[in-house]
């Protein structure tokens, strides 16, 4: 296929960056169809035409009209309305699912039966309903701890949930009564399933038939306030790791996503004898229950698909062609984490149809970017309708570092907007951690505080072979070093500690002393710290984990070869041979050997890099 022409049908903050990505990364013409004046597409497309998002004749004339050779539909709305099937029949190539396949974003009721069927255990206990006493009764059944879900398209507020949105028993029969009255989403359904309790990511995919490419997972945060609370809102912002998982994710949970994504095109398939075809996005929870599927989208996430293209350098026109034609390829990623956060009118979601009132100089915003987000440009102001405003978008090496760029680019914006600070921010990040490596657990981790220095030591003085340090010496490393130090307890008992330190460039974490309570030992408990220290090393910017070990200090041996440490003592000069192990001589003291361990935080050196 020899792409001289594309067309992209949407209008918000993630078409203005694949349009950005396309001009920088291809020869090809772009044009956009959209249903508003977007002043960032516009000032960077070679044409637009502005109609109604389900006009689907529209759309087909203007893709003859500009000459498209493919059609990227990256917006909902169309896609229900079947622009693809009607492309096709035109013989307009569209990288997006005909409404066969759009089934999966756009009929909730018949996701779920087709994961029952073939992958039960990547979904919550769930049924659908036609009649409100049955939903009751089962939501009453699982003691009101549900969510209540319109079967179709609600552009991501339509979901509910006990305890959030749903703050009692009445809530959730009310909302059952509502979606069956007025037809919510233009079905006479409800669906009803258990509540889960995690913390939820997105995996975007690029799909045709049963091949896939994966992208970066990316976090979303949907509510308007910090610390998760406030009204739902589309989203306020995102974020992403310089690698493929995020901070709180083991690189199990992505592979596990991963494979739900393959065996889902490969049960449609099978089930229907259609392909899908188009951005697959699937929104996962790491939950009390193992990892489950919130729901399938059939288009790129706003915001996560500008985290995405962020750090793209490949040329996603032309992955997309290949994956086209069934050619075995790849994408490459620059091995950088991004944060977006969203400036939004102060009384969003409240209150809709409002003016955006801000000014500011792109050319002062530093290492940040902007992007319009459904914004229509009238008499000079940003109109933002039923949506946000502007996303502020950074790349750095860290989470953090990012956070701070667009913190700084932030600082130059006038005028009256709201935005959630803490998207991207170290105590968000690792409260995320803390929250995961608690669930389904007994005991419970946290960065160690300076004030507990004296039952840190009194703990430390009960787990030999640990060195026995002064009290003040844990005073001054809790104060100066507190990010990288690390407790566990059970219940208000101390039973696990960690003390380590960062390399002057940060890239390597050093841990200097690990122990655990002997009345603990052999219950797990250690490998759940480690796994807590590496998650929160990632966070930190390392690029591996190093320690000592004694060589005759066989179970701390054991425990890290498990968990992935390799031996590199025979890096050094000096090297001995004890117990049949390479060594580090006199690395103490004379007569005192110890072994070099090392964990690479992220063996992809050259970035993450997804294959078919």
């Amino acid at each position: 296929m020899n792409v001289k022409n594309v067309l992209i049908v949407g209008s918000w903050a993630k078409e203005q960056i694949t349009v950005e990505h396309l001009k920088a990364y291809s020869f090809a013409n772009v044009y956009v169809y959209m249903n508003i004046h977007n002043p960032g597409i516009l000032s960077m497309a070679d044409g637009y035409f502005v109609g109604s998002l389900t006009d689907v004749k529209s759309i087909v004339q203007y893709a003859r009209a500009c000459h498209a050779d493919i059609v990227l539909v990256t917006t909902a709305a169309p896609l229900s309305a079947g622009l693809v099937d009607a492309l096709e029949k035109k013989n307009i190539t569209a990288f997006g699912p005909g409404q066969s396949a759009g089934r999966l974003e756009s009929d909730k009721a018949f996701t779920r039966e087709l994961m029952q069927k073939h992958l039960r255990e990547y979904i919550p206990a769930f049924q659908v309903f036609t009649e409100a006493g049955p939903a009751i009764d089962f939501a009453k059944g699982h003691d009101w701890q549900v969510a209540v879900k319109p079967v179709g398209l609600s552009e991501g507020l339509g979901v509910r949930v006990f305890g959030d949105q749903l703050p009692d028993e009445n809530a959730v029969i009310g909302y059952i009564e509502h979606i069956l009255k007025e037809k919510l989403t233009g079905h006479h359904r409800v669906i009803v399933e258990e509540k889960l309790t995690g913390t939820e990511f997105t995996l975007q995919c690029l799909v045709n038939g049963t091949d896939l490419i994966a992208t970066p997972a990316v976090q979303d945060f949907k509510k308007k306030l910090p610390e998760e609370k406030g009204p739902n809102t589309a989203s306020m912002g995102s974020y992403s790791d310089r690698i493929k998982y995020l901070p709180f994710m083991q690189a199990d949970d992505y592979e596990k996503a991963l494979y739900c994504c393959q065996r889902t095109l490969e049960i449609f398939l099978q089930e229907t004898e259609q392909i899908c075809r188009g951005f697959l996005y699937g929104q996962f929870m790491i939950s009390n229950k193992g990892l489950k599927l919130i729901e399938y989208n059939f288009r790129p996430g706003d915001p996560e698909w500008m985290n995405t293209i962020m750090t793209l350098e490949s040329n996603l026109l032309e992955s997309i062609e290949k994956l086209l034609r069934g050619d075995k390829q790849r994408m490459n990623f620059r091995k950088l984490a991004t944060v977006c956060k969203y400036l939004v009118p102060p009384q969003y979601p409240e209150k809709l149809n409002q003016v955006l009132d801000v000014d500011f100089d792109s050319r002062r915003m530093g290492k940040a970017v902007h992007f319009y987000y459904s914004c229509d440009k009238i008499n000079n102001q940003l109109q933002v309708g039923h949506e946000r405003g502007i996303a502020l978008i950074a790349a750095a090496r860290t989470i953090e570092q990012a956070h701070r760029n667009i913190e700084d680019a932030v600082s130059s914006v006038r005028g009256t907007f709201f935005y959630r600070q803490d998207i991207g921010t170290h105590p968000l990040c690792a409260d995320k951690i803390q929250y995961v490596t608690q669930l389904g657990n007994a005991f419970s981790f946290h960065n160690a505080k300076a004030d507990a220095f004296l039952e840190i030591h009194e703990f430390v003085g009960q787990c030999p072979p640990l060195e026995q340090y002064p009290p003040h010496f844990f005073k001054i490393i809790l104060r100066y070093s507190g990010k990288c130090c690390f407790v566990a307890y059970k219940e208000e008992k101390l039973i696990g500690w960690v003390m380590g330190l960062t390399s002057t460039d940060g890239d390597i974490y050093f841990l200097w002393q690990i122990g655990i309570h002997p009345s603990v030992q052999g219950q797990g408990v250690g490998r759940l710290l480690l796994d807590y220290v590496e998650k929160n090393v990632r966070l930190l910017g390392c690029d591996s984990l190093q320690l000592t070990i004694d060589p005759e200090n066989t179970p701390s041996r054991k425990l890290f070869e498990k968990a992935g440490y390799l031996n590199i003592s025979n890096q050094e000069s000096a090297v001995v041979t004890v117990n049949e192990h390479a060594a580090v001589k006199d690395f103490y003291k004379p007569g005192r050997h110890f072994m070099i361990y090392e964990k690479k935080m992220d063996n992809e050196k050259n970035g993450p890099i997804y294959a078919l």
